[in-house]
Order: structure tokens, then sequence, then C-alpha cells
């Protein structure tokens, strides 16, 4: 018996009627009625009983509709996994990742918990957390992780990591130390400001917002695109900023140091997105390892 034999037999036994059995598998009714049939002379039983209403099927027809769901089940399994296993292409992925995902978690997923990808081609380009999104929206890239609350119909959004920004300060200056300043004290500092767009910008307005206090009203030095810039401008003395504890690497104690401001509560989550009905499975696995690493990587951080 080939495939196509198994599948009219489960379909005609799901459905209940020849007719509408051979419309859904696009067949002649005759050419239904044959291969059941074809089953019943093998088997040497009656599977179906014919009603005016359609068939249903006799007790030995239930024992053989459970041995053939099992076995197009296991014939469709080995289809799949001959088919990864002989398909020698390298898998390509484009990964999008907003700035301080890009420079301080991706790495640590990739290394640490990406190695069973490695017949994939990577591609991870790096902007704001909007860009990224409208990126994920066009299918410029297959996945975003991001740090703003941004979200569509048609975009799969999943929080994967919890982060808090502080108040940062560089190494010389008077606040170096403390553990905590006004909201007075904060807004009339010189400060330095992320671009519209980034998520730590949108998590600090959000938090100001909050209070009644419009971003504008900080005392804004500066405007820089990245972390790294930031941290240059803070230690040439430009001002302080608004950072996530992420962003300040292994032996940058010294130059740096994390404090609260009072009464301002900053919070935000780290999302991985995507558009679902355009999933590959190597992407599916890389959206695992994103949902199952953060936490821990970013805890061993801090």
């Amino acid at each position: 018996m080939n495939e196509q034999v198994w599948t009219t037999f489960k379909i005609v036994a799901e459905i209940g009627s020849i007719s509408q059995a051979a419309r859904t598998l696009n067949l002649s009714q005759s050419a239904v009625s044959q291969q059941i049939q074809m089953l019943e002379q093998a088997y040497a039983t009656t599977l179906f009983v014919r009603t005016s209403q359609g068939v249903h099927l006799t007790e030995t027809g239930e024992v053989l509709y459970r041995y053939v769901t099992s076995l197009l089940r296991l014939i469709h399994e080995s289809q799949g996994a001959i088919k990864e296993l002989s398909d020698s292409r390298p898998q390509t992925l484009a990964i999008g990742a907003s700035l301080t995902i890009a420079e301080y978690l991706l790495p640590g997923i990739l290394a640490e918990y990406a190695k069973n990808l490695m017949n994939a081609q990577w591609t991870v380009s790096m902007a704001n957390s909007r860009m990224i999104f409208e990126q994920v929206l066009s299918h410029t890239i297959d996945i975003g992780l991001i740090e703003a609350p941004f979200s569509d119909p048609h975009v799969v959004v999943r929080p994967f990591f919890d982060d808090h920004p502080t108040l940062v300060v560089p190494r010389g200056h008077r606040w170096f130390g403390q553990e905590e300043v006004s909201l007075d004290e904060f807004l009339q500092e010189p400060f330095i400001l992320r671009e519209p767009g980034s998520g730590t910008r949108m998590a600090l307005e959000e938090g100001l917002d909050h209070l009644g206090i419009d971003v504008k009203q900080l005392n804004v030095r500066l405007v820089l695109g990245t972390t790294h810039a930031i941290k240059q401008m803070m230690l040439k003395g430009f001002g302080v900023s608004v950072l996530s504890p992420l962003t300040l690497n292994e032996g940058e104690e010294q130059l740096f140091h994390c404090l609260r401001v009072k009464g301002l509560n900053l919070y935000r989550n780290f999302s991985v997105v995507y558009q679902r009905d355009l999933m590959t499975r190597t992407g599916e696995r890389f959206i695992h390892a994103v949902m199952t690493v953060p936490n821990g990587f970013a805890n061993a951080k801090h």
C-alpha cells in the first residue's frame, strides 16, 4: 500500500463521507471507493459501514485507523528528518539588535548557547530599537532584539529580559560614590542623551513622564547615538547620563559609578520580535536560545 491509500482511508474515516473526502483529496468518488475496496480486500474485512448519511468505521476499521494515524505521522517525521540531514546548504538568518543588546548581551548568547547552529550563515545589524522593529515589519531582517515597547498585529513580541537603566557619572564627578541624588539635582546637571528611537531614551522619557516631567526639562548638553560615545564624552567631562548596568564592562567600576535618582524609577523589557509565519527552523532555535539565556548571563555581569 502506498501513502496515498493510507491518507485516503484516514480522511474518509475522519470526514465520514466518501463524496466530501473526494473533494478534499481532489479525487473522483470512484477513485476513493476503489482505494477503500483495495484496503478491505487486503485485510479481508469490512472497514466501513455504509449508510444513507455517510460512512463510519467498523470495529476492525477503528483498529486500522489507529495504526494508520501512527504510520502517517512516522512517514512525515522521517521525511522531515531526512530532508534536514541531506540539505547541506547553509541556512541564513538575518538578526537585528539594538545597540545595547548587540554590544553587551548578544555576543554571550551566540558564544554560549547557539553552538548547535554552526551550519547557519549569520548576519547581525545594529540600529536603535525603532529601526530594528521597522526592519522586522518590512522583512529586511528575520529576527529583532529590541529595548523598547513597540507592537504591531503582524509581529510577535516576546520579552526575554528585565533591565533597569540607572544614572551613571564619571570618575572625578562630585556625585561619584554617592548612592542617591535628588530629582532637582538631576534635572539641573549637564546631561548626555541618547537619540530618538533609542530604547534607553524611551525608558527615561517614560520614567520622567510618570513624574509629570518632559525630557526637554533635562539640561541636555549632547545627544549621541551609541553608549560607547556617551561613556567617552562623560570621561571628558561633558556631563552624566542614564545607561543600562549591562553597558559597564568588568574593570570600568573605577571609571564610572551608578546611583539612584530619588523618585525616578526606570524599567524596560528587552524583547525578541519576529513574524511567526516567516520563521525558519534555524530562527526558531535562535529564539529558543534567546528566551533561555539572558537573565543568567546578565546576572553574572552584575
